[in-house]
């Protein structure tokens, strides 16, 4: 605020009594109103307006100035405002130090009323009184507002709630969230102070940073619960599976035990067949008188060998030979008639294993057994055999009887006698 400036006289003339106090009482308003526009300025210096103290303390020495050149200057029109100080009126009036009024001088001759001068144009800036520049004060410029934080709160909270309703990476949106939240908190703080200007835009961070929070936190809970569902099935899938294979095993047990109870059924039973068979063998390897009775019930019996003396032979009969007669008779003791087919004639064998072959001669003493029997019947078979010298005894004869698997025979072993 620019200081007011004492008016211009047209002319120099002398002031009479009544014109000088009327003079000192306008000075007196301008140095009050000097003294408001030097409060106002420090006012604003202490606002901020960065207002120079030299300017401020200029306004004060041109004020003084003024007064000191209407009061007690002597000629009220002719003075300078802006004139340094005549020397005879002492030291120039320092900045902020209270205006003392020099002794007044006689009063000049009074040369009668003079006419009130018109008020004097401001100055334009030039030195001032004492050789320090001027010049008017002009406004400061306010400083750009602060919407940073406001403009990143924002931003950083889109991040957070995109994130976050991307299920797999909520992980990461937590963090971005939260800074939305802080910086928002911070430019709405920054609004209210007058620094800044984006209020919505801090809101919209504080809103977004929270709905980011909530659905990272959801979107975690979700994870865990759906992991833990996961985890849930593959144990029961696991549990499920160990079970199938427990009960598999324990099948695969009762299987394995079974067959091998059925092996151990199926070795009794071969064994019992073969000692079955080893004592129905044995049953049939008789001496010579014994007999053997089949199961179908055909009862067969050799007797003793008798020496034969053949009459008529077909063939000549070996020298040194030893001629036995071979008598075996088989009675049907069952129920229904036997077949004899292929059991005509028994064969018989030297101690070395060799086939004896019969002896046929016209006597008709040898006979052959029928081709079946009936239930009660009994035939009786004769043959003739040359057992040779040195291999006849023992001797064996083997009698043939069933057929396919069912067929066995019974062998009687002795001495020829």
């Amino acid at each position: 605020m620019t200081a007011p400036v004492p008016p211009e006289r047209p002319q120099a003339e002398k002031a009479s009594p009544e014109d000088a106090e009327k003079a000192v009482a306008v000075a007196g308003d301008q140095v009050a109103a000097v003294a408001v526009a030097g409060d106002q300025v420090a006012a604003v210096a202490v606002a901020g307006d960065q207002v120079a103290a030299d300017e401020v303390a200029a306004v004060a020495v041109a004020a003084d100035d003024v007064a000191g050149g209407e009061v007690f200057g002597g000629e009220v029109s002719g003075a300078d405002p802006w004139a340094p100080l005549n020397p005879a009126q002492g030291e120039a009036q320092r900045p902020g130090e209270a205006t003392v009024p020099a002794p007044a001088a006689a009063p000049a001759p009074v040369a009668g009323p003079a006419p009130v001068a018109a008020p004097v144009p401001a100055p334009a800036p030039g030195p001032h009184p004492g050789g320090m520049p001027y010049w008017p004060p002009y406004p400061v410029p306010a400083p750009p507002p602060r919407n940073g934080l406001g403009i990143a709160a924002m931003v950083l909270g889109i991040v957070g709630v995109v994130l976050g309703l991307a299920v797999i990476l909520f992980w990461m949106s937590w963090l971005p969230a939260l800074l939305a939240l802080v910086f928002g908190v911070i430019g709405l703080g920054y609004v209210r102070k007058g620094v800044a200007t984006n209020r919505a835009m801090a809101l919209a961070g504080v809103i977004l940073g929270i709905s980011g929070l909530v659905v990272s936190a959801g979107a975690g809970v979700f994870v865990l619960a759906r992991v833990h569902a996961v985890d849930e099935e593959r144990r029961a899938e696991a549990d499920a599976a160990r079970a199938r294979a427990e009960a598999e095993s324990r099948a695969a047990q009762e299987r394995a035990e079974k067959v091998r109870e059925q092996a151990e059924a199926a070795r009794k039973l071969i064994e019992a067949e073969q000692q079955k068979a080893a004592a129905d063998l044995k049953a049939r390897r008789l001496s010579f008188g014994q007999s053997y009775t089949y199961p179908d019930g055909l009862k067969v019996t050799m007797a003793a060998p008798e020496p034969y003396v053949p009459r008529d032979t077909v063939f000549e009969t070996p020298k040194n030979a030893k001629i036995i007669q071979v008598r075996i008779t088989v009675v049907n003791t069952g129920s229904q008639e036997l077949s004899l087919y292929g059991s005509g004639s028994p064969t018989v064998r030297d101690a070395k294993g060799g086939l004896v072959f019969t002896l046929i001669d016209g006597s008709n003493r040898l006979k052959f057994l029928p081709g079946s029997v009936s239930p009660g019947q009994e035939a009786t078979s004769v043959s003739a055999y040359a057992l040779p010298e040195g291999a006849a005894d023992p001797f064996s004869v083997r009698f043939d009887y069933g057929t396919g698997l069912q067929r066995k025979d019974v062998t009687w072993t002795g001495s020829p006698g």
